[in-house]
C-alpha cells in the first residue's frame, strides 16, 4: 500500500475512532417529516465526515474531505448511479 493510502486508512479508521457522542448530526432540508427516514452528516475536524442512516445510527461511514466533496460535486451534477432520475 502506497503511504497516500496508509495516510488516507488511517484518517479513516481516526474518524471511526473519533469520538461522536456529542456532535451536531445535520440532515438535508428535503428528508421530509420523519425523524427516521434521512441521511445524516457530521464533520470531525481536521479528519472529515461521517454519514449515517436515522435509523441505524450505529453503521458509520467515514470520508476524508477530498471524498465528501467528489460525492457532492457528483449528486450535484446528477451523476448517473448517484442521483434517481427524476
Amino acid at each position: 500500500m502506497t503511504d497516500e493510502n496508509e495516510i488516507k486508512k488511517q484518517t479513516l479508521k481516526a474518524l471511526l475512532a473519533a469520538d461522536l457522542s456529542e456532535v451536531k448530526w445535520t440532515k438535508s432540508e428535503f428528508s421530509g417529516g420523519s425523524p427516521n427516514d434521512c441521511l445524516e452528516v457530521t464533520r470531525v475536524e481536521g479528519l472529515g465526515w461521517v454519514l449515517r442512516h436515522s435509523i441505524l445510527k450505529e453503521h458509520l461511514i467515514p470520508l476524508t474531505d477530498s471524498e465528501y466533496v467528489a460525492y457532492i460535486k457528483g449528486v450535484d451534477a446528477r451523476q448517473p448511479g448517484l442521483t434517481p432520475d427524476i
